[in-house]
């Protein structure tokens, strides 16, 4: 594989990673900065005059370029950071309600309550600021969603980003926050006014054909399951994929084909190579790329130019420009440089997981994939292409199971069979779907030809949830550490290296790293979680859960099935990677390692004899006398969880802080941990 990678650029892509990872684990001062910089150039322009009398030290020239390029990913990284702008909104005192005015930028996918968006906000009570956040909007069935580009007026508070209120559960403030989004409005759509101002542009244009192509497409006989495929398929629209639909093709291993991204640019790179064969030939071979480029980019704007999209067409583009140039070596190449491209764009890509799984999916195809279909030489056309889609698939997912499983917790069992049924159609449904599209926006798209596509598009959403009810091949609740990510993608890299090539080197480096894995997976098994006892942040109902032995015991009120279902077990479930749960109903006092926990549920009843309590739980709203209970339990610990009154919340909290007595809200807080 070395062979054919071109070793500068991979230096240079590594060692930009390094630098961008450098400045999210340490901020340094820009004076040390550009000394280190300076200091390098300057040893490698000694290094070079040194050349020409002597051969160059390999090595120490490669340690020159890397800590440049490991600067310039740091400098870079710093240039991103939106919380150096002098104008961002985190530098303006927001802690009392202001007047705000925004542009929309996205039109993000609606809650069953609110409507989203990310929004650019312009001013700050008439002064210049700058920064995203994110805009809820209350839902109201008699008003239509905000446009992009348009600009608002809104009076109300701004929010910090939220943090995750219980255990192991996805942290969609750090989220926001990797994408430079710092804060959120919550308002009524009354609450806003249209500005005179407008945006304009590319982003903005391609919004607008959108919509009149989505417009014109609803307004033919699809049904709502039919329309929800064809507006992510080919418009990268998501709103009316259902929770269920989303977990359907989630479950069969499909879900890219309803995110816009790599495969469906790849599948228009080819559609358009062939519609292109006319003008092949050398002389006009550039032309056909130049042609194929603009297309490609063109298909990105009108589906919303998202990260996805943005890092298929730029990966694309200079995978054609590398084919053009010849060979599978500039093939790798150009994987490489569109990725320092886009990371010289928005270096905090590195942390987005579409980027993270895109990469790897095509550095598995270009690697694995030749290698795979190596074992079996196809005859005919058609067990060419099953087996040329077999072994990309098996490529793509091997290169992306250890992320996935660290991320998603899941591997679809069937996604084997899916893509092999689904894939070589895909190409035929994606063309359809952009013909519809065209046709509907001409306004002469004949019903024949919707009756004919929705039944296709009903086949394919068939044919997926068959694929995800076989549940018993569908694996859920894996978690792996971050140490058993890097312990199995060091055992696939080297053991596939060694399946390729048998040598004594080889040999040896995949027998170590099957030896770390082993013992990073005794060292795990020999080190569970320390025993403690959680009370969790839930809204109308309490939940204490207790781990100790490798087991978790849950206490609520609530049914079986409900705590089975609830979100908050099972990303403790993960968290913790145990497989059981025990459930009992709630005590109203609890003893956990020489600390005792009472709890005052609706009934009030605290008067028990003998009881001298650690730490006392709130629950239900129960009306009792917050000063005499302190009075009788004065070195306890107040915990009051999100199933009693915000107004009850708010008056327990001041008498304690009056009385200098501990106050934990779960529903300001988050969970509280006794360990």
């Amino acid at each position: 594989m070395l062979k054919r990678i071109n070793t500068p650029i991979l230096v240079i892509l590594l060692a930009f990673i390094a630098g961008i990872i450098c400045y999210d684990a340490y901020r340094a001062s820009w004076f040390w900065i550009v000394i280190i910089l300076l200091l390098t150039i300057s040893f490698l322009f000694v290094l070079h005059r040194l050349a020409f009398k002597r051969p160059l030290n390999a090595i120490a020239f490669t340690t020159g370029i890397s800590v440049v390029f490991i600067t310039l990913g740091y400098l870079t990284s710093e240039r991103a950071n939106a919380l150096n702008n002098d104008t961002h909104f985190t530098h303006t005192n927001t802690n009392n309600p202001s007047t705000f005015l925004f542009t929309v930028d996205q039109v993000l996918k609606p809650t069953m309550y609110q409507d989203k968006y990310v929004v650019t906000l312009k001013t700050i009570n008439k002064k210049a600021t700058s920064g995203k956040v994110i805009l809820n909007v209350s839902k109201d069935s008699a008003s239509q969603r905000l446009r992009v580009g348009t600009w608002y007026y809104t009076r109300s508070e701004l929010l910090p980003v939220p943090k995750p209120k219980n255990p192991f559960q996805f942290d969609y403030g750090s989220y926001l926050k990797r994408k430079q989004i710092y804060g959120q409005l919550s308002i009524n759509k009354n609450e806003l006014l249209i500005s005179q101002h407008t945006s304009s542009g590319l982003r903005v244009w391609a919004s607008r054909f959108r919509e009149s192509v989505l417009k014109s497409i609803h307004s033919h006989s699809f049904t709502s399951d039919q329309l929800a495929v064809i507006d992510a398929l080919v418009l990268g629209q998501k709103n009316g994929i259902d929770k269920q639909m989303s977990t359907s093709y989630a479950s069969a291993g499909m879900m890219h084909i309803l995110a816009v991204s790599g495969l469906h640019v790849g599948i228009i790179l080819l559609l358009l190579r062939i519609i292109t064969k006319p003008i092949a030939d050398y002389k006009l071979r550039w032309l056909r790329s130049i042609i194929i480029i603009a297309m490609i980019w063109a298909f990105a704007f009108i589906t919303g130019l998202s990260p996805s999209v943005l890092r298929a067409a730029t990966m694309f583009s200079f995978l054609e420009v590398g084919q053009q140039l010849g060979g599978k070596r500039k093939t790798t190449d150009a994987v490489m440089a569109s990725a320092v491209l886009l990371l010289l764009y928005d270096p905090f890509l590195i942390y987005q997981v579409g980027f993270q799984l895109s990469y790897l999916a095509v550095i598995g195809i270009l690697w694995i994939q030749p290698w795979l279909s190596s074992f079996y030489t196809p005859r005919y056309y058609i067990d060419k292409l099953l087996w040329g889609i077999a072994t990309v698939s098996v490529a793509a997912q091997l290169s992306v199971l250890p992320l996935s499983l660290f991320y998603f917790h899941q591997f679809p069992g069937l996604f084997f069979l899916s893509n092999v049924i689904i894939i070589p159609f895909l190409g035929i449904i994606l063309g359809g779907g952009i013909l519809v599209a065209i046709l509907a926006a001409l306004d002469i798209l004949p019903d024949a030809l919707v009756a004919t596509y929705g039944y296709v598009i009903d086949l394919m959403n068939g044919f997926i949830f068959w694929v995800a009810s076989k549940e018993a091949f569908i694996t859920n609740h894996i978690t792996i550490s971050f140490a058993f990510l890097i312990g199995l993608y060091l055992c696939i890299i080297f053991s596939i290296s060694l399946f390729k090539k048998y040598n004594n080197p080889r040999l040896v480096a995949a027998s170590l790293s099957i030896i770390l894995l082993t013992s990073i997976i005794i060292y795990e098994k020999n080190n569970p979680p320390a025993t403690h006892l959680t009370i969790f942040n839930k809204s109308k109902s309490t939940m204490i859960g207790t781990f100790h032995n490798s087991k978790l015991k849950i206490h609520s009120t609530d049914s079986l099935h409900t705590i089975i279902q609830d979100s908050r077990v099972r990303n403790y479930k993960d968290g913790l990677r145990i497989d059981e749960v025990a459930v009992e109903g709630m005590q109203n006092y609890f003893r956990f390692k020489r600390k005792e926990i009472l709890v005052i549920d609706s009934l009030g009843i605290y008067q028990l004899a003998k009881a001298n309590p650690d730490y006392i739980l709130l629950t239900q709203s129960p009306k009792i006398n917050i000063t005499r209970l302190t009075e009788r339990f004065p070195k306890a610990l107040i915990i009051a969880d999100a199933s009693n009154y915000k107004s009850y919340i708010t008056r327990w909290k001041e008498t304690c802080i009056n009385k200098k007595v501990p106050f934990h809200s779960t529903y300001e807080k988050g969970a509280y941990i006794i360990e």
